[in-house]
This record gives structure tokens, sequence and C-alpha cells, in this order.
């Protein structure tokens, strides 16, 4: 696929006989081309790759669009019509840097907020551009490049630790590899190989922790399995390893690494002109005269489309603006006429339209609410939220917002993990329309958001890694102990109970036989002694969890047999 923005080589385009083509200058070739690519070659330079898509997909068949796009790609390799990217290669393996391989492409990892909605592709983007300025990104690929400082793809596909994990692991050592960085995507289980082929610290990040019908759960469950002391899961919220609490007994694997948000860009504007400039773009004057309430995401149910609907006719004399794709059903019927939809605006223009706000209102109950992008670039602006008491939002929140309370769900339902009523949520608008109140939260909610910066975000990934390296260092292989599972007679009981000897901790102790002095453990410490040999811990408490019917009890006895194993290696 053509990479862009891309500079093309010494070219001269022409038409022969209705044909197009295009001479490399410098290479001395014509290439026959398509009208698309005639098209291409005037906005390669200027668009990305996902925009370039986008623009000629509104005349052209995109699946052609898309063929075309990989033709000239397969020049652009080889330095055919597009200039190669002059850089001076990978970085030194011995630098002092921390070095990332990252399994996910450019293309499913690196996407360019202004191409997307979702806040979790927002989130990656500038996460990993700020980790670029104190870490190295190997991003994996079929070719070499440099996307920006710091930040490389590499010709390392992951689909090649299947092929040959010996040949991967050196390729990794000679990057100088320090640990590997990978978002989790719900239902996918393409990471295992790394798991088990790969000796080195695997951080995934969590932004989906359950919803899709079960399968996010299923997915975080089983990599929670296999992951080694060396570990980790980190979520944007602590309201994540909270949730899992139920499922498994230990969740020190979960480390919280919260989002961050650019205040420079989305700061306070004066509010007038925000309104002037939003209100002439929508034609809609109101915006300038009434109070307003706003809503920023995908207008869709689990988001709290129907409440935000439902708000907008309780309180007719407000006005409610909503910003994003609007997904309702086709045979929703009309909108109240106090609620004026904005459309899916650019990123650019993403600080006017908070500043056009004045309340933030985000009903959202969906099952991947970790955190709440949005809402803490509303918070930055300057403008005080009133959202449900649900997973991450209130820890984004704290005390600069009005938390309203809500109605968890055991089980998801149809995207929807909770329920929020718009009584609650309008009790909540009503607190703010006192002027000084409202201004007085603004203010608190902006200095809040101060404190969450990507370069934060990102230092404390850097302190896990070391830290994760640290313990993989300091982690020793235990002792292949000998269990025998045997009926064991016990004289105080005067009964026979089965019981798991330990054989080869004291050789001159060792004898099933032995009725007094012998190692005996209960049934559940010899399974997980046995079982430990070939599974993690936590696979070990999966089973012990069957057999005891309780999930407390097989995280004591794989904890209590894991001390005792440390004290042996």
């Amino acid at each position: 696929m053509l990479q862009c923005p891309t500079q093309t080589c010494h070219i001269h385009k022409f038409k022969h006989d209705d044909k197009f083509y295009v001479a490399d200058l410098s290479r001395f070739m014509i290439v026959e081309i398509n009208q698309i690519a005639w098209d291409a070659l005037e906005l390669a330079p200027i668009l990305e790759t996902q925009e370039l898509i986008n623009q000629l997909s509104q005349t052209y068949d995109r699946n052609l669009v898309l063929e075309t796009l990989e033709l000239l790609g397969d020049f652009q390799s080889n330095g055919l019509i597009f200039s190669l990217p002059s850089w001076g290669g990978l970085p030194a393996a011995d630098s002092e840097r921390l070095k990332i391989y990252v399994p996910q492409s450019k293309d499913s990892w690196f996407l360019n907020p202004e191409t997307v909605e979702a806040g979790t592709n927002v989130a990656l983007y500038h996460m990993s551009r700020s980790l670029s300025k104190f870490a190295d990104i190997y991003l994996s690929g079929e070719t070499e490049g440099e996307i920006a400082p710091g930040l490389y793809t590499v010709g390392l596909p992951a689909e090649e630790i299947l092929q040959s994990p010996r040949r991967f692991n050196q390729r990794l050592n000679q990057l100088g590899v320090n640990g590997i960085l990978a978002h989790q995507s719900w239902g996918s289980y393409d990471l295992v190989p790394f798991f088990r082929e790969v000796d080195l610290p695997i951080i995934l990040q969590n932004h989906a922790p359950r919803g899709h019908a079960g399968l996010a759960i299923s997915t975080t469950l089983f990599y929670h399995s296999i992951m080694r002391a060396y570990d980790a899961f980190t979520a944007p919220s602590d309201s994540v390893a909270r949730y899992y609490a139920r499922f498994v007994g230990d969740t020190s694997h979960f480390h919280t690494l919260q989002n961050g948000v650019d205040a420079n860009t989305f700061r306070p504007l004066n509010k007038s002109k925000a309104k002037t400039e939003i209100a002439t773009l929508l034609e809609d004057t109101r915006i300038e005269e009434k109070l307003t309430v706003g809503f920023l995401s995908r207008f869709q149910p689990e988001k709290g489309a129907h409440v935000f609907i439902q708000l907008a006719e309780m309180h007719p004399d407000l006005l409610f603006l909503v910003g994003g794709n609007f997904l309702l059903r086709p045979s929703f019927g009309p909108l109240p006429d106090n609620l004026i939809y904005a459309g899916f605006l650019p990123r650019k223009q993403l600080p006017t339209l908070y500043n056009a706000f004045d309340i933030y209102c985000f009903p959202s109950m969906a099952a991947e609410e970790t955190f709440g992008l949005t809402l803490l670039e509303a918070m930055a602006c300057g403008v005080p939220p009133v959202v449900p008491r649900f997973d991450g939002l209130p820890e984004v929140v704290g005390e600069t917002g009005i938390v309203v309370p809500a109605k968890e769900f055991s089980e998801d339902m149809a995207g929807f993990a909770a329920a929020v009523s718009a009584a609650e949520l309008s009790k909540g608008i009503v607190s703010l329309l006192e002027d000084d109140f409202r201004h007085e939260l603004g203010e608190k909610a902006r200095s809040r958001a101060l404190a969450f910066t990507w370069e934060r975000c990102v230092k404390h990934l850097i302190q896990l890694f070391q830290n994760l390296n640290r313990i993989k260092q300091n982690h020793r292989t235990s002792p292949d102990l000998s269990v025998a599972f045997v009926p064991y007679f016990d004289a105080f009981q005067n009964q026979v109970e089965n019981r798991a000897l330990l054989l080869n901790l004291t050789p001159s102790l060792e004898t099933p036989l032995q009725q007094k002095g012998a190692y005996v453990q209960t049934m559940e410490e010899g399974l997980a002694l046995t079982l430990l040999k070939r599974h993690t811990p936590k696979q070990v408490e999966a089973v012990l969890t069957h057999v005891l019917d309780d999930t407390s009890k097989a995280a004591q006895v794989v904890e209590r047999v894991q001390n005792f194993l440390n004290t042996l290696a």
C-alpha cells in the first residue's frame, strides 16, 4: 500500500491514445497507469494514506482505489516514481533508549486521529507519538522506514514468528528490543505465539475489557491465564482491575495507564466567539443565544443517544448540541427542535465545538467505556461534565463535575453494561444552570485535566517495562519436585484419606509408605505443584477454581505453593 504523504521523483505525466503514462526521468522508465493513479500522484504529497483513499473513493470504486494504491506501493518500495525516504537507518541496538516492538502494523496501530473517530485509536496515536520521545518503537512491517523520530517500521512481520521462532528472536535481539507492546483486540488470539516463544516482557493494552457477547472477557481471561510473572495488562482506569476481580483471585497483572490530553490544543477559548463560529458553521443562531448542553461521540444507543434525546425533550428551554457520527436506526423519529446535530467534525474544529458547550453531558453506558477521552478533552476546555457513576468515567471527573447514580448490569446486553435515567442526569444539568457554580466547576475541570498528560502516561509505561524486566532478570525456574497422589491413613482420624506426598524434597524421607515424617500435602497443593511444571500460575488457579468451586481459595493455594517454590529456587 502506498504510504503517504510522499514525494515523487523527477517525473513527467502524459497522455497518449487515451492512455495514461508517467515517466520516471531519474530511472529512464515509462509506466502505464490508470486514471486513479493519475489523480493519486497529485494528492500523494499532501494527504495521509487514509485521507487519500477516502478522497479517491468519492470518485472511483473503493476496491479499485485500493488495488491501485497497492500497485503504487510496490513502485514506492522499489524507488520507482516515488522518492525513497532519506534516513540514517534504525538506531543502534546498544543505545540507552528503551526499544519496544509492536506486533501490529502502522495501519492498524498508528492511525491518524484526523481520519478516525474511536477514542481508542486517537489514544494509541498520541501515546505512540509521545512514547517515541523516550523510546524507539518498531512496528511490524514488510520494509524498514522512519515514520517519525523514534518511530519506525521494521521488516519483521508478526506472522514470521510462526515460520521460525528462532529467526524471529534473533532479529529482536539484533534490534536490541527490551519489550513487546500490543493492543489487545477482542476475539483475537494472534499474540499467543509471543508468550510461548519470546522471552521478553509483553504488555497488552486493554481498552475493551468486556462486551461483544462475552468475547472481550474470554479473550482477556485467556491472555491473563498464560501471562508470565513479567507480563502485564494496561488499562485506562482502575475500573478494569475491579471488574476482573470478580473472575480471578489475583489482579496484579492489571496496571492502570491513564490517557492524556493535549492541554495546549484543548483549552478554554472565548466562549462567545466559539459559539458564534459554530452557529455560523451550522447556520443556527440559537447556539449564540441559549445555554448549550453538549455531547461528542458516536450518537448510538449504548453511548446514551436516546437518553440525550430524552434530556432535550425534558428541557425545551436549553439547547442540546451533538457532534459525531449519527448511528441511530433509520426508522428513528424526528429529533426535538432544540437538539442540533453537528455531524462528524475534523479534530482541528473540536476545541471550538467544546468551547461552544456550557455543559458537557456524556451518558454513555457502553461496555467499553473504560475512560472517556472526549470527556477529558471537554474538561480541558473548561466545560463542567455530567456523567453516570459507571466504569472509568468517575475516575476522570473526580470532584470537578456531577456524577449521577447508574445501575450496572451483571451481564452485558446488546452493548450496554449499565443503565442511567434521564431524570438523574437532568438533576445534574439543573444543578449547573447557576452561573457561578458552573464556572467554578469548569475551572476545576480544567485544572484536573492538566494532570492527565501523555508524557505522564508514557513515563508510567516505560517504568512498567523497566519493572517487568527486573522481574524477568530475577525470575528463577522452579525446582522439579515429584508428587505422588495416594490413599493416606490418618492415624488421628483413624481413616484413609486421599493425599499428595512430596517425594524428592529430602531423599531420606522419600517413601510413600512412611506415615510419620513424610511431606504430606493436600490434594489441591499436590495438584498445584504438579501443574506448575507445565502451566502458568493463572492456569493452575483456573483448574483449582473448578475443583474447589471457590476463586479465593484457589488463589490462596496457588500463592502458598508459589511462595514455597520460590524459597527453593
